[in-house]
């Protein structure tokens, strides 16, 4: 019975980390306006939280996307790797996200056929 709740109370913590996890992600890309929405009528409210909610998912696709990209070649060279262990992945990671600055789409050169940067090398 203790063993059981134990096993539960772990399962929650979990989900709330990655709640957590998903919530510092809105806040890190909502950095204007302080995280207020200052349209008065319900439908620019709507908008910006459609807006919002449209970016966040850009990055967690993004972000599942490379994950990929960094174990396939894992396994391809042998590695063992279980796949039981994707499920304390976090694709809301944003440490790497520039909110600020210059973005560059026009590098061709830099991408692969599949439109994707080459992984960082360690």
């Amino acid at each position: 019975m203790r063993r059981d709740r134990d096993e539960l109370r772990r399962r929650i913590h979990a989900q709330l980390n990655k709640g957590q996890e998903l919530h510092a992600l809105r806040a890190r890309l909502w950095f204007g306006s302080e995280g207020v929405i200052w349209r008065k009528q319900q439908e620019e409210q709507s908008e910006a939280a459609r807006c919002l909610t449209l970016l966040t998912n850009c990055v967690l696709l993004w972000n599942t996307v490379y994950m990929q990209e960094a174990v396939w070649p894992l396994q391809a060279q042998g590695y063992p790797v279980d796949e039981t262990h994707f499920e304390y992945l976090l694709p809301s990671r944003y440490e790497h996200i520039n909110r600020l600055g210059k973005y560059s789409f026009a590098n061709p050169a830099q991408v692969d056929p599949q439109h994707r940067r080459s992984l960082r090398q360690p």
